[in-house]
């Protein structure tokens, strides 16, 4: 077996390796000029080394991209930026053409291009998502390089994507987060495309000879755009050029019903899973139900994406023959098991970042990386389901879809983007209580927490690929880092209602100390009690000055409430406060009842937007300083006097993390297998549906 391995190895790498050549450079390509020796810009070079050309360049007749690329080493540093060159392409349909890679020292040009130097491999760098896409690099290492030292290199790709069916579409960024010297980009075509430009006030060039039409960009003394943190996936920050032959979605929608439709007939395994789910389920809700469960639970997921998988599903049979598929093969077996059983539904492309801006952009088979399905039950209702997620809960009309807010539905009869509704909040609600034995002292703790919707499905993910032992040591750690030394009383218990997709773990514990001596003076001991179910799920900004959007987790909605069983009498007062942001809502409220000796805190924070327009920023973040000073409480207690106490909401001088993002309330880092629902792979200008 070893020996067949070796050989087969051995081919594989054969054959990829006799798909690189060395050439000349095409005839039809424009050959760009730069400085060889420019001023070095005002704020430095970034790396080392200073770029002084780069240039794309597309002939859309002959299925050739062309790219060519000069840099110059200013530091020892710079020189490891510019003495690699690696190039990308499919063996399934592409060839790989080398034409010049050289060292100009002292006006002298220096040939480092040698087929022998040329190293190919497959590198799978989506593997660990379970991602494969076939695509080989070739690369090599420019030999002694210098500083003061240009470098020269250029290479084309031959072939376009068979299952774009004569229809090109593709896209240029303009600027980098490094200064460019010059830059361009040209497309040639006999057939008139179609263009967009974002966030660049250049012009593209057009002239026609011959025929053939050219479309040109060019810039000089680019400056590196800068780049905010926390900005959102759909904020194109880059100058952008988009090029495409569609019409509109309509024509898209076509291309999509080519590929997504089979005409073969179901085969025996295929009926009987569609039968045995109708007799199991007499309800049109039942059968979807188990459909999906299906498909997400029992048809793992895999994506093969060399050549036109990484448009083109697999056919509903073969998926149920093998057990597994991408998100286009998932879709077409879910679609396909319940229009045999008389359900309407679609397969529905989206793309994960861009979101809303796809209304924006213009029709392109390449603007989605991800397939989802829609369906319309018997109600007329539009109901969204993504079969790539796995261990769902809820019924058939409230399971929970990611925000994706637009698609592409193959339906013949619409035109245009459809809006995916999302009604749910994705809330996490805990129950905090805690009995104080002693103050001073230690205390017991029980921590109730309820997972809705997304947060539920999340949760019930790592439960079901996690062992109770494993779980139970990491919620003790978080215990730990947010009350001091703790021991577990008992292991964590859940409850899983799937039907209400909704999930209540309890935790209990002693605190040993939760009291800390105060700073301001040694005669007071106090007691904090942060809302971490709030703190853990927010971040406070650290960049201030902005240009970008900032993007906030949407939909969340956090709830904390406190229980807290006193041994002595304190001073509390009611208290309430509010925030009512453009961006979220937080609201706060304490009681104290003074029979019962207990004290009741009540926290609730909601993002009303996915981000903050980088305008209204300044407010957001004053809105943020506000909540970050009221968020904690304090209970103070004076050691001289018997223990006499008070108690009152305060500024916490930051509980909210900064600038770590959006962590997930268990916060728990273990070895789960949870697959991305955001996988982006470009490849030749195309985002491939995954």
């Amino acid at each position: 077996m070893r020996i067949v391995l070796s050989l087969l190895l051995l081919f594989f790498l054969q054959f990829t390796h006799s798909q690189v050549t060395i050439e000349k450079e095409p005839n039809w390509i424009v050959q760009e000029t730069y400085h060889t020796d420019p001023e070095i810009p005002e704020n430095g070079v970034s790396g080392g080394a200073q770029f002084l050309l780069y240039t794309e360049q597309v002939n859309v007749d002959r299925e050739e991209v062309y790219f060519k690329s000069v840099g110059k080493a200013i530091e020892y540093s710079g020189i490891q930026n510019i003495s690699n060159v690696s190039a990308e392409y499919d063996p399934s349909y592409q060839k790989l053409r080398f034409h010049s890679v050289a060292v100009v020292r002292d006006g002298k040009t220096i040939n480092r291009l040698n087929m022998r130097d040329i190293q190919t491999a497959r590198r799978e760098t989506n593997s660990e998502s379970f991602i494969y896409d076939g695509t080989i690099t070739a690369f090599m290492n420019i030999p002694d390089v210098r500083i003061g030292d240009i470098t020269i290199f250029s290479y084309s790709i031959k072939g376009f994507n068979p299952i774009q069916k004569s229809k090109f579409s593709t896209s240029f960024v303009l600027n980098s987060t490094i200064y460019l010297d010059r830059i361009s980009a040209h497309v040639f075509s006999s057939r008139k495309l179609k263009y967009q430009i974002l966030n660049s006030d250049v012009a593209i060039r057009e002239k026609t000879k011959n025929g053939i039409t050219q479309y040109s960009w060019s810039k000089e003394n680019v400056p590196a755009i800068e780049v905010d943190e926390n900005v959102p996936y759909w904020h194109i920050q880059n100058a952008t050029v988009f090029f495409s032959q569609y019409e509109s979605w309509a024509e898209v929608i076509d291309w999509g019903n080519s590929l997504f439709t089979f005409d073969a007939p179901y085969s025996k395994d295929f009926d009987a899973i569609a039968e045995a789910i109708m007799s199991k389920h007499s309800t049109e809700g039942g059968r979807i139900l188990a459909a999906l469960k299906f498909v997400q639970n029992e048809v793992r997921y895999l994506a093969l994406h060399s050549g036109i998988g990484g448009y083109q599903p697999n056919p509903p049979n073969k998926v149920v023959e093998q057990r597994f598929g991408d998100c286009k093969d998932k879709s077409v077996l879910f679609a396909a098991l319940l229009h045999k059983m008389g359900i309407e539904a679609y397969p529905t492309l989206v793309n994960t970042g861009l979101k809303h801006v796809l209304t924006t952009m213009m029709p392109s088979s390449k603007a989605f990386d991800h397939c989802i399905v829609k369906v319309i039950d018997e109600n007329g209702t539009n109901l969204w389901y993504d079969p790539t997620l796995t261990n769902q809960g809820g019924s058939f009309s409230n399971v929970f879809v990611p925000d994706y807010q637009y698609g592409l539905v193959l339906d013949k009869r619409l035109h245009y983007l459809d809006t995916i509704a999302n009604f749910q909040n994705n809330m996490v609600e805990v129950f905090s209580t805690m009995t104080i034995n002693k103050i001073g002292e230690g205390a017991d703790l029980q921590i109730k927490s309820h997972y809705h919707d997304g947060e539920a499905d999340y949760i019930r993910t790592i439960l079901k690929n996690n062992s109770k032992d494993v779980i139970d040591k990491e919620l003790l750690s978080i215990a730990t880092q947010n009350y001091g030394r703790t021991t577990a009383k008992a292991p964590f218990t859940f409850v899983d209602d799937s039907l209400k997709n909704e999930i209540v773990l309890l935790e209990q514990y002693q605190l040993d100390s939760i009291w800390k001596n105060s700073v301001e003076n040694k005669n007071f001991a106090n007691l904090t009690l942060v809302p971490f179910n709030l703190t853990s799920a927010l971040s406070m900004p650290t960049q201030l000055e902005r240009t970008t959007p900032y993007a906030l987790s949407y939909p969340m909605v956090r709830k904390h409430n406190f229980e807290v069983q006193l041994p002595e009498k304190i001073r509390a007062r009611p208290e309430s406060y509010t925030i009512n942001s453009d961006f979220f809502y937080y609201d706060f409220t304490s009681t104290y009842d003074w029979s019962s000796n207990v004290l009741n805190l009540s926290y609730y924070y909601k993002n009303q937007s996915d981000h903050v327009p980088a305008s209204k920023f300044n407010t957001f973040y004053e809105e943020m300083v506000q909540l970050d000073n009221n968020i904690g409480y304090l209970i103070s207690a004076n050691k001289n006097k018997g223990w006499t106490s008070s108690a009152s909401n305060f500024t916490l001088s930051s509980s909210l993390l900064y600038g770590l993002g959006v962590v997930a309330i268990l916060g728990i880092v273990i070895l789960v297998a949870v697959i991305l629902i955001v996988r982006k792979s470009k490849k030749n200008s195309a985002q491939e549906i995954s």
